[in-house]
């Protein structure tokens, strides 16, 4: 049975859902959720998608990704975490980002959680998913992402630079 997801309006109203392969067409919006996820010095981990990915394949992201099935945000980023590095933290809502293109796109809800020593132990990244994690400082996130766009994600990118416009302490600290 093919995986459904959440289509939305403009606004992101639910619409109903769609087959995932339905979205690849770029005429549907979708929802998306996303994890910053932070270790004790202050470090996000990121994965590098795997080369099978159809969205970005070999591209730099957030600790964890997901697209939003029948679910909320919430209980979407709590499943993802699960399936994506198989630990599960707690986490608070930051920010909703539009990235819609004509026709469609996706609104991506951006969490932060925190990863205890003990926790990132347990971390065991789904080789589905990525093919290498790295924990990075935010500022380093920034200027890579600056300097070399191409290697990241649309919404990471967003995300970060969000962050760093606003200012960082406003939603990390």
């Amino acid at each position: 049975m093919a995986e459904m997801i959440c289509e939305v309006d403009s606004e992101d109203n639910l619409l109903g859902l769609r087959e995932r392969e339905e979205f690849y067409s770029g005429s549907y919006i979708h929802r998306a959720s996303h994890l910053i996820l932070l270790n004790s010095e202050n470090e996000m981990l990121i994965q590098k998608r795997a080369t099978s990915k159809k969205w970005y394949p070999n591209r730099y992201t957030y600790s964890v990704s997901g697209t939003v099935r029948d679910e909320s945000y919430e209980a979407c980023i709590e499943r993802e975490m699960l399936e994506e590095i198989g630990i599960s933290v707690p986490f608070r809502k930051l920010f909703k980002i539009p990235c819609l293109l004509e026709n469609g796109g996706a609104y991506h809800t951006v969490f932060l959680g925190r990863c205890s020593e003990e926790t990132l132990s347990l971390i065991r990244p789904d080789p589905e998913e990525m093919v290498s994690i790295n924990w990075v400082r935010l500022d380093e996130l920034h200027i890579a992402i600056e300097n070399e766009p191409e290697n990241y994600t649309p919404s990471l990118k967003a995300g970060i630079q969000k962050i760093f416009k606003e200012g960082s302490e406003t939603y990390i600290f």
